[in-house]
């Protein structure tokens, strides 16, 4: 008996305690995947994140940024599978207007490195709870870039439809 009660106690606080999870409002998180790409000697990853101003009369939340390296080598040549060798995270509070960028140098023999982004707003949300933030990955070599992938804003038409002939 005290077996069965304590289980309908148990089962009481659980289906309260997801009711409450359901209320609560959680930020979204912006995840930017750059995927993998290979670094020869010389060669360095950047990636650089901006929180952006849209207008001077909305309010932007600061967002809590946090990016991701996975460095991997090539275990054995006959499989052709990578093995993580190490991670590296930075974390970095950004408020509206602000921006970063970090480096990763490859090593002597070259990795194939993994960039992540997570963007998470920071104090009160407002809204709908998401975060806009603009990223970059570059791959540079002596000082120059030979490989640029931007930042695309979900939704963003750079070429809109011509305006209608006017009626006469």
């Amino acid at each position: 008996m005290n077996i069965r009660k304590n289980l309908i106690i148990a089962f009481f606080i659980f289906a309260f305690s997801l009711a409450a999870f359901g209320q609560t409002e959680t930020p979204k998180t912006q995840v930017s995947l750059y995927g993998v790409h290979f670094l020869n000697f010389g060669q360095s990853l950047r990636v650089a994140v901006q929180n952006p101003r849209f207008s001077d009369s909305e309010i932007i939340p600061c967002v809590r940024v946090r990016v991701v390296f996975d460095v991997f080598e090539n275990s054995t040549t006959e499989t052709n599978r990578l093995r993580l060798l190490r991670r590296v995270t930075r974390e970095v509070l950004l408020d509206a207007g602000e921006a970063f960028a970090i480096d990763l140098p490859a090593s002597r023999t070259g990795n194939f490195i993994s960039a992540s982004i997570f963007a998470t707003p920071e104090g009160e949300v407002t809204g709908d709870g998401s975060v806009r933030i603009a990223s970059t990955l570059n791959i540079r070599e002596s000082g120059r870039t030979i490989l640029n992938l931007p930042a695309v804003e979900k939704g963003f038409d750079p070429q809109p439809d011509p305006p209608a002939p006017a009626a006469n």
